[in-house]
């Protein structure tokens, strides 16, 4: 239990630095806010606080224009340049927008903060399931990937074009459920390349893309977050199955027959179950180390898993949720509630990495042979 302590101490600098710098930033921007907006003339001001005269009135521009060409005020000398400053900074309180709502803007207050929990939670939520939904199902993704390599199976668009080279044009219909599965696999291919937006703005019309229940899968399958995990897992499964202890687990007579069910074959379950479903079979070993380098790429994808979370809550105008929260308060300026929203979300990566840290620690241990 020591190595919690050691991993939190590890990352505590880290959000300490940020947690200072994001402070700096904020302080520095309400001062340039500030000192970039426009101050009026308090003597241009007491004109407009009289409370009997309407300036929007023409009678009662030209009765205060009237009488302040009677009482001439001091240091004034052209009433009617005078009355075009007031009328001007009268209407720049309607129009322009550094005077409109710079009175108005939210700050972070303790009330302020509470309102942003139940946003962040659901946040959480949404980011925790979509992790643990793309590991899972990427590292299936590889496993059958993998396995199906070393069954030597070619895809589906090959063994049709091959069917149609040896057997004509009876073959090529008598096999035309291969250019199906090779259709549906490449509009499956580009539905894991697309981005979220895209996805989402074609079911809008028909589904409810601001639930949780959409978002969620959304999230999983756009942005390529989920085959590039796989790929990459793929990849280390392959360079695994290569190694010179690889070929020496076989020659001492470890299973390595790759098809399913078969004698010194693997079951089915083993796509789900890496470990248990590969258990006497040299597959369990290629997969238990190739699972050990893959282990610190999860802090990478938990980038990915953030920024595509905060890609889609923006585009979509998704209302209530964090980042479209986040959104607003940076178009309304309000850098203080802006600024509390980013070092909560940049405090779920570094809990990820945290954990991510962790469990290779763990891991390692297995290996460890000192003790």
């Amino acid at each position: 239990m020591r190595l919690l302590p050691a991993v939190v101490l590890e990352h505590l600098p880290a959000v300490l630095i940020v947690g200072l710098a994001l402070v700096a930033v904020s302080a520095l921007m309400r001062r340039n806010e500030a000192a970039s907006r426009p101050r009026v003339d308090p003597r241009i001001e007491r004109y407009l606080a009289i409370d009997s005269v309407d300036l929007a009135n023409p009678l009662d521009r030209a009765l205060l224009r009237d009488a302040l060409g009677v009482f001439q005020p001091s240091g004034v000398r052209d009433i009617d340049s005078l009355m075009h400053v007031v009328e001007d900074t009268r209407l720049a309180r309607f129009t322009d927008p550094s005077r409109k709502t710079g009175g108005g803007r939210a700050v972070l207050t303790w009330e302020s903060g509470i309102a942003i929990i139940p946003m962040y939670a659901v946040f959480l939520l949404v980011y925790f399931t979509v992790i643990v939904f793309t590991y899972f199902a990427a590292r299936a993704l590889a496993v059958w990937k993998f396995i199906a390599w070393k069954q030597g199976r070619a895809s589906y668009l090959r063994r049709y074009l091959a069917i149609v080279e040896s057997k004509g044009l009876p073959g090529a219909i008598s096999r035309a459920d291969l250019l199906v599965m090779s259709v549906v696999r490449g509009i499956a291919s580009l539905l894991l390349f697309a981005p979220a937006y895209v996805i989402a703005y074609s079911f809008r019309t028909s589904l409810d893309t601001g639930s949780i229940l959409f978002l969620i899968p959304l999230a999983v399958i756009s942005n390529g977050i989920l085959i590039n995990e796989a790929n990459h897992l793929y990849t280390l499964l392959v360079a695994e199955s290569r190694k010179g202890y690889i070929q020496t687990a076989i020659v001492k007579g470890l299973a390595s027959s790759y098809e399913w069910d078969a004698p010194g074959g693997l079951r089915r379950a083993t796509l789900l179950f890496p470990v248990r479903g590969a258990r006497g079979h040299v597959f369990r070993d290629i997969y238990r180390n190739a699972r050990l380098q893959f282990i610190p790429s999860m802090k990478e994808h938990a980038a990915f898993v953030v920024t595509g979370i905060v890609i889609i809550e923006m585009a979509l105008n998704i209302k209530g949720h964090l980042c479209y929260a986040l959104l607003q308060h940076m178009l309304f300026r309000e850098f203080d509630l802006a600024i509390a929203i980013i070092f909560s979300i940049f405090l779920t990566v570094k809990l990820t990495e945290a954990c991510v840290d962790l469990w290779q620690a763990l891991e390692t241990r297995k290996y460890d042979n000192a003790g």
